[in-house]
């Protein structure tokens, strides 16, 4: 399978490149949300953000801002939007990963808004609770995680009559 991205750097697909270096390239979308959208991505491929060197995401963001704030004065932006499609399910479409820059002015009909819904106390305590958990594990090789600090996790809500969505998705996890 082909990708868009890896194309533009070795030079099989044409794009209006803006800016490169060693490891990352700035270009126009082709297709997009609307004109001025821009695509900052690194040369090497990764697939997902997880995958990208905190180094080389760090150097991302900063030339995605940089793109951002040039984008108020050369293409008269009223705002920006900066989107990450991080895995199928966030939507991507590339299958490498990019921050795209979009432009935005008043009513230029592209409506990234949606309803937002009240979380219960449970959902937001479940939420904090698993990311902390996960954030602490970060560091630790796979192997090391207990699946009994995982199952306990799990319990901890186990007398809830409603099912909860979040529990649902974490039992998926392998």
């Amino acid at each position: 399978m082909s990708c868009e991205y890896c194309e533009i750097k070795e030079g099989k697909r044409e794009a209006e490149i803006i800016y490169q270096d060693d490891e990352l390239i700035i270009a126009v979308k082709d297709h997009g949300l609307i004109s001025g959208q821009i695509v900052v991505f690194p040369k090497q491929h990764f697939t997902i953000m997880e995958m990208v060197p905190d180094e080389l995401l760090q150097k991302c963001s900063i030339m995605a801002n940089k793109v951002s704030i040039a984008s108020f004065e050369a293409l008269a932006a009223e705002g920006t939007n900066m989107i990450i499609k991080n895995g199928t399910g966030g939507g991507q479409t590339v299958s490498h990963f990019g921050i795209e820059i979009i432009p935005r002015r008043s009513g230029d009909g592209i409506n990234l808004e949606w309803p937002a819904k009240e979380l219960s106390e449970a959902d937001k305590d479940i939420t904090a609770e698993h990311i902390r958990n996960a954030l602490a594990k970060q560091d630790k090789p796979k192997e090391i995680v207990k699946e009994a600090e995982f199952k306990e996790i799990k319990t901890k809500n186990k007398d809830n009559k409603e099912k909860n969505y979040l529990l649902k998705s974490i039992e998926r996890m392998p």
